[in-house]
């Protein structure tokens, strides 16, 4: 059973004759005969009632005309499906991005979506490592990630992040990390973030100081409500929301305490709503990252939550 043949179906139901179906579907009323005879063929038994003054269905013609205007139908929201899809105004887009492009991705979103409404965004919350591992694979389209990214894979930095020291409202007078070397140490475990955390531990290193009362929790919010109690002072990325009023702050903008957070692919991605997402992005970005990269140096991204 042929489509065509069921549009001619469709089209002779309704005007119930011959020269006028064959005129809408642009064929001859020969060829159309021919359409209808196959049909009938295919479902075993005659659809219409011919004679010289009219055309009607049959008994068997009646009980199918829903059925095949529903099939038509069908057929034709989804040839309008793929259109919209291949346009970039309709289909699903598959992101991925962490706590540094909270307010950024959102942002971005509802630009994107203000001139593609038909479009759905699947969000998902991941560290950078988790989302490299579902970009290859092909589970995501889009990644907020840390930089460097992989080899050749396409990169817009986005977002400068630092590293924020969280403080029990008691460490009154702390001006940098060595006023800490001997107070506690609330540290996210490794199995969280792996990259993060090896950051993280770089960092500290770098300090040249070295802190001996290390205890580790499972997530930001864990460490700032561990230093609001007074137990122990934490790290946590810029981005993080501190809004506890027993905690104190103290921003770290060093080199060895900052990174890039940037918009990655893989190559060969088809989505074709990926570019005009890239340039929503690109429009949103902070300026002064233009430039910076624009495929990965092949280094392996570090982890961000």
């Amino acid at each position: 059973m042929e489509l065509r043949d069921l549009k001619a179906f469709v089209t002779l139901g309704e005007v119930l004759h011959f020269g006028q179906a064959a005129a809408r579907q642009h064929v001859t009323q020969s060829a159309l005969s021919k359409q209808i005879r196959r049909l009938e063929a295919d479902l075993g038994g005659e659809l219409f009632e011919r004679n010289a003054g009219s055309t009607r269905l049959t008994v068997l013609g009646r009980a199918l005309y829903a059925d095949a205007c529903t099939l038509v139908a069908q057929s034709e929201q989804l040839a309008r499906s793929a259109r919209d899809v291949l346009a970039g105004h309709a289909g699903t887009l598959r992101i991925g991005f962490g706590v540094a492009t909270k307010l950024l991705v959102p942002a971005a979103i509802a630009r994107f979506r203000a001139s593609r409404p038909g479009v759905a965004i699947e969000l998902n919350d991941l560290s950078t490592h988790h989302q490299l591992l579902a970009l290859a694979e092909g589970r995501l389209d889009l990644g907020f990630c840390r930089l460097p990214a992989p080899k050749g894979w396409p990169v817009l930095p986005v977002v400068r992040a630092h590293f924020v020291a969280v403080l029990p409202a008691g460490y009154q007078g702390v001006a940098g990390l060595a006023d800490l070397q001997e107070k506690p140490l609330a540290i996210l475990r490794r199995d969280k973030a792996p990259s993060f955390h090896d950051q993280f531990v770089h960092y500290l290193a770098q300090s040249g100081l070295r802190f001996q009362d290390i205890q580790y929790v499972n997530d930001f919010a864990a460490g700032i409500a561990t230093a609001a109690a007074g137990i122990a002072w934490t790290l946590v990325p810029s981005s993080t929301t501190i809004e506890h009023p027993d905690v104190l702050t103290l921003p770290l903008e060093e080199a060895d305490a900052s990174w890039i957070i940037g918009l990655i692919r893989p190559p060969g991605n088809d989505n074709p709503l990926v570019a005009p997402f890239w340039q929503t992005v690109a429009e949103l970005a902070d300026p002064a990252l233009t430039g910076l990269m624009t495929t990965g140096d092949g280094a392996a991204a570090r982890d961000t939550p």
